[in-house]
């Protein structure tokens, strides 16, 4: 198979196979293992193992984590210098961008990817609860959103698509204000400017507390107070299990997890979504308790909130790809529960859930797209100038990548699965050469191949950037995206780019403002984002099953 060949490049606007995991519910103690299980692959060895965390009401207090890192300049959509007084602005009620439900929740032009209609199937479920949420006033006000560590804002589109959906399905009119985003990265940032247009964009939850630097408005600002939906999905780094050390709550980006606890404790949504990866529900070595016993203790003893959580897999939820995630909902007492959170589980595991309905090769793009040819110019002209780069200690991966071999039962005499030069492979350091060539192997022994040709036909996904001993592989599906995260493509002999990674995790790619975006910020994107079916999965329960207040709360400082 020939590799894409390159035309004139227009510029660009626009684990191996590891445990299935159903919906585990978080929210009694138990013990669980902590070792990951094979190919690397972020997951939970658990059957119905449960969390608790402690009732208490007790104060919040922080504690001591680690000295928070350097953080660097913000970017801004305007001119100016960034102010250092401080200056103080109201934000009018009428100053968010809404989410209206005039819309249908699918695009009206053609796209390039699949239609999952996640938000169609997750409905129907859902049909007769939202009757009755109709009745008792949902639609009478917008709703009032507030997300932090927004990313992508995965949140964002989920409730577009809810929102169209209601319309369609039941001529419900609701309407969601966007009150406010946040998030650190520039790219965010940007991102956030282009899309979902946020009435206030702050740069720095950590740095917020009463008021906060807006983005947009040049100055300090109020934060938003008595949030319906707040949603924050703080970073993962200290909790995943690729992480050698795991510090958790005492690492050093523990800081944006307590800027959302403070945020909650001060400022009292209705209710909250917090998402995190599967490493909080995995014990560290010589730790009686997994990281997600402290985290629902925290937040129960938020005053007057009910707590609970849950574990599920993007691939459980019209997506073909393997994501393990925790999601908490917190529902405070100012708002009623229709049905209490012990009676959602059916819907999560059950009633809501569907293995996708098109493989994950439906989601790449031909190889003629500008994208691809954008990415293909971009590769070769950095060989051109720099040549190949590579990177590690050689003596010690070609150590493990022997010692691998061996375990594999690889003949000195086998040809190579991967041909020398093969595709995009040309672009690659020599060890993650190496490394997608013992994926391939791995594969074939699971598959029974012996010939190239047939490695370079199949369906299978592999994630090659990270050492050959965590790396996964999947057909059919692909492994978790993650920022840094190079998954091989065998069929087309290249990685995904970045607007396939952010299709595979829910977004309406070609319906995206990308300008200035390049394909490294898309993939910094859509690894750091929450799959936008699942975040749909829980606003869409939020929506059906908690009733807000029937008026308007008045925006004050607490």
């Amino acid at each position: 198979m020939e590799p894409p060949t390159k035309r004139p490049c227009l510029r660009l606007l626009k684990r191996g196979p590891g445990i299935r995991h159903e919906g585990l519910v978080i929210d009694s103690d138990s013990e669980l293992g902590s070792d990951p299980i094979s190919e690397g692959e972020e997951s939970v060895e658990s059957s119905s193992s449960e969390w608790q965390g402690s009732s208490s009401s007790s104060e919040y207090m922080p504690g001591s984590p680690a000295r928070r890192p350097k953080r660097g300049a913000a970017w801004s959509p305007y001119r100016g210098p960034t102010p250092h007084k401080m200056k103080y602005q109201d934000v009018p009620s009428d100053a968010s961008t809404g989410i209206s439900s005039g819309g249908s929740s699918t695009s009206s032009g053609s796209s390039r990817f699949p239609d999952t209609c996640w938000a169609s199937s997750m409905f129907e479920p859902l049909r007769q609860p939202f009757a009755a949420a109709a009745k008792e006033g949902l639609g009478s006000r917008a709703l009032k959103l507030g997300t932090d560590c927004s990313g992508a804002e995965a949140p964002w589109f989920a409730l577009k698509a809810i929102i169209g959906e209601l319309a369609s399905k039941m001529s419900l009119t609701l309407d969601v204000q966007h009150r406010f985003a946040c998030d650190i990265l520039p790219v965010s940032q940007q991102f956030i400017v282009q899309n979902s247009k946020p009435a206030v964009l702050f740069s720095d939850l950590v740095e917020r507390s009463e008021t906060g630097y807006c983005l947009q408005a040049e100055m300090h600002v109020p934060v938003p107070s008595k949030m319906d939906l707040y949603v924050a999905g703080f970073p993962c780094k200290d909790f995943s299990i690729l992480n050698s050390n795991r510090p958790c709550l005492q690492g050093p980006h523990a800081s944006a997890f307590h800027g959302v606890v403070d945020y909650i404790k001060r400022h009292q949504p209705a209710t909250f979504l917090l998402e995190n990866v599967q490493g909080l529900t995995m014990r560290k070595k010589g730790q009686a308790k997994a990281p997600i016993t402290q985290v629902l203790d925290i937040l129960r003893g938020l005053d007057g909130y009910q707590v609970k959580g849950w574990s599920v897999n993007t691939a459980d939820y019209h997506l073909p790809q393997n994501r393990l995630r925790v999601y908490i909902v917190g529902v405070h007492r100012r708002a009623k529960l229709r049905k209490p959170l012990n009676a959602w589980s059916p819907y999560i595991q059950e009633s809501m859930a569907s293995t996708p309905k098109v493989p994950a090769h439906s989601f790449l793009l031909d190889d003629a797209e500008m994208e691809i040819q954008a990415e293909l110019e971009r590769l070769e002209t950095f060989r051109l100038e720099h040549g190949r780069i590579d990177t590690g200690r050689e003596g010690r991966w070609k150590q493990s990548h022997s010692k691998l071999r061996k375990e594999l039962g690889v003949r000195a005499d086998e040809g190579q699965l991967i041909p020398k030069g093969c595709g995009w492979s040309r672009f690659l350091s020599h060890r993650t050469q190496d490394t997608l060539e013992l994926q391939a192997v791995r594969m074939a022994r699971k598959k029974g191949i012996t010939e190239a040709k047939d490695v370079l036909s199949s369906e299978f996904f592999a994630e090659i950037s990270r050492s050959v001993l965590y790396g996964s592989f999947r057909e059919a599906q692909t492994p978790c995206l993650t920022p840094g995260s190079k998954i091989w493509i065998f069929s087309k002999q290249r990685w995904l780019i970045g607007p396939e990674m952010l299709a595979l995790q829910g977004f309406p790619v070609d319906e995206l403002n990308l300008d200035g975006l390049k394909d490294q910020n898309l993939r910094l994107l859509a690894g750091n984002a929450m799959s936008v079916p699942v975040v749909g999965l829980f606003l869409y329960l939020i929506l059906a099953f908690v009733q807000f207040d029937s008026e308007p709360v008045a925006e004050t400082l607490d």
